[in-house]
């Protein structure tokens, strides 16, 4: 997969210490680093001492953010019986009155569509079981209530409940949660509900946040390679508590990858970019958001590949197999895995989180969080935990709690985990032809297609943007073909050019609904997204107003998808004429 041999990878696999990796994580987790917080500045402080020793160019910038920082929560019964229950508030929602708000509780399980349907929640508290999140706060919101109290484990998980990605716009700000929101523990969450069956329950809800413009930090260190063309590698360094393994050992990671990189920098083809972003916790992705719109145009010419660093090396985390990455980034890290974990990555598509800001520009992603921690052990989250309730457990119990300590690090698999990322950004980094698979892409987009046409009962033709995305895959297979002959420099270089081409045509059409300018909310997307409202047209009457609208928005949405899957293949009809004339 490299340009290296074998020994040569082996020789920088080794060479990732865990002691160095242990100090690292232990000088960044002595500090609560809520966003834009001096004790954040410090720990910044010591990541850009450590890339400026390594010989890394390091850049600092400041962005006005909006952003949220929860205080304190408590929910008070006065009857039948005293109780007062101490919560934690979330952040960017808004805090209550200074008194508070008083008002009836509906248990609403895990708030589902059908639990808001089947009680009356105008007006009053929604009780809910799982951590705090964006898509039950706004379905809360759409059914009336003025508050939401989430029940979580023996834990209070510290949450950010915006739907909106970064910060606002002015035709967004009105994602942005209406409602207080706080979370609770389980007993005391058994407590109201106990209290509920033997009567309509009221209570006072007081929270305290705080939600407004902050100046916030972004650190860029780069690690320059033959050509002007890079690996962004990033990871954020605010923290819930001292989060340690969310995500002080990514940041570590981050400093051993750029110490390993830089000793081998004489086999980089292209450079890497380090990226270390704040308002991750408490501004909904804000600083990789603010990133990409500000350097939108310099990673849209050279950015080829983001590779997102998120809590490796924790205790118990075996599993290496479901890690989030693309069909066209797949085979290279499958490869990789399987070399360095003996592990088969079957992975799963990404979810809208871990500040996959890249997706508008089209840039490939690898990997979400790596390594994750069996659900059936002891040392899982276990669900449910709402929104991520269709996810395997990637977190241990301690996740966005006070306790996620040093002692939660397992230093040896930590070095596990930095070794896979760091022989991924070097194959990224050192072969001549970019390592991207384009025939697997335009595969998933196929199945997708061939799903969503079935799932309309064919109320809805297709057969022509299937029949596209077929075409698609002999074109990709092809270029993959040459792409393995290539040995004249010239040839690389289209080659390389076209796969950044196709990366900026279907990694949009995949992952974002709206245009490559903007960002999606945080709420859940499905695949191929503008062609969404499909899986519903099968449930409408076919004689009704609703489905001749339907077909009529589909219709200029199918056209977005024709015109991708033609630009995707004229890119590659270009090269493959370009080839057959030299």
């Amino acid at each position: 997969m490299s340009s290296l041999s074998a020994a040569q990878e082996n020789r920088i696999m080794q060479d990732i210490s865990p002691k160095l990796l242990m100090n690292h994580v232990s000088e960044i987790a002595k500090f609560v680093r809520m966003s834009g917080s001096e004790n954040e500045a410090k720990s910044l402080a010591y990541v850009k001492s450590v890339l400026n020793q390594y010989g890394l160019k390091v850049t600092e910038y400041h962005f006005d953010a909006y952003i949220g920082l929860p205080e304190s929560a408590e929910l008070f019964v006065t009857h039948p019986e005293s109780i007062i229950i101490n919560g934690v508030a979330a952040s960017l929602a808004p805090p209550t009155p200074i008194d508070g708000i008083v008002a009836e509780i509906v248990y609403v399980g895990l708030g589902d569509e059908g639990d808001f349907t089947r009680n009356n929640t105008q007006g009053k508290f929604t009780l809910v079981d799982g951590v705090a999140n964006p898509v039950i706060v706004k379905r809360a919101e759409s059914h009336g209530s003025v508050g939401e109290i989430f029940i979580n484990d023996d834990n209070l998980h510290e949450m950010c409940v915006s739907a909106v990605w970064g910060t606002p716009r002015a035709d967004t700000a009105a994602l942005l949660p209406r409602t207080p929101c706080m979370s609770i523990r389980a007993h005391d969450g058994t407590r109201l509900r106990r209290l509920l069956t033997k009567q309509g329950l009221t209570v006072r809800v007081v929270t305290r946040a705080w939600r407004g413009w902050k100046k916030l930090p972004v650190v860029i260190a780069d690690l320059q390679g033959k050509s002007d063309k890079f690996v962004l590698i990033s990871g954020h360094i605010d923290s819930w508590h001292y989060g340690t393994i969310d995500n002080a050992t990514g940041n570590a990671a981050m400093l051993e990858i750029a110490r390993v990189m830089a000793k081998s920098r004489k086999y980089l083809k292209r450079g890497i970019r380090l990226a270390f972003w704040s308002g991750h916790s408490h501004g909904r992705y804000a600083g990789s958001t603010w990133y990409a719109d500000v350097f939108w145009h310099d990673l849209n010419k050279n950015c080829v590949a983001h590779m997102n660093v998120e809590s490796p090396g924790s205790v118990g985390a075996t599993i290496l197999t479901e890690a989030c990455i693309m069909p066209e980034t797949r085979d290279l890290a499958s490869t990789i895995i399987k070399r360095i974990a003996g592990q088969e990555l079957s992975g799963h598509g990404f979810y809208r989180g871990a500040d996959q800001s890249f997706w508008g520009i089209g840039i490939p992603s690898i990997f979400a969080e790596l390594s994750e921690i069996p659900l059936e052990s002891d040392l899982a989250l276990k669900p449910p935990y709402g929104i991520f309730a269709s996810q395997r457990c990637s977190s241990g119990w301690w996740w966005h709690t006070v306790h996620d300590t040093v002692d939660k690090v397992d230093p040896e698999n930590l070095r596990r985990d930095v070794q896979v990322y760091a022989i991924v950004a070097l194959a990224v980094c050192s072969t001549p032809i970019l390592p991207f698979d384009y025939e697997s892409a335009a595969t998933e987009i196929k199945r997708i297609l061939v799903e969503l046409h079935e799932a309309s009962n064919e109320a809805f033709k297709m057969d022509s943007l299937i029949h596209d995305a077929g075409r698609l895959i002999m074109a990709t297979r092809r270029l993959n073909r040459i792409s393995r002959k290539q040995k004249n420099s010239r040839e690389v270089e289209r080659i390389n050019s076209a796969l950044m081409q196709l990366s900026r045509v279907l990694v949009p059409l995949r992952y974002v609904s709206g245009g490559r300018f903007d960002h999606d909310s945080a709420l859940p997307l499905q695949e191929v997204p503008c062609l969404s409202g499909i899986r519903s047209l099968a449930t409408v009457e076919t004689d009704s107003d609703e489905f001749r609208f339907s077909q009529n928005g589909l219709r200029r949405d199918s056209n977005k998808v024709t015109d991708a899957l033609t630009q995707a293949l004229d890119i590659i009809n270009s090269l493959l004429n370009q080839n057959d004339r030299h």
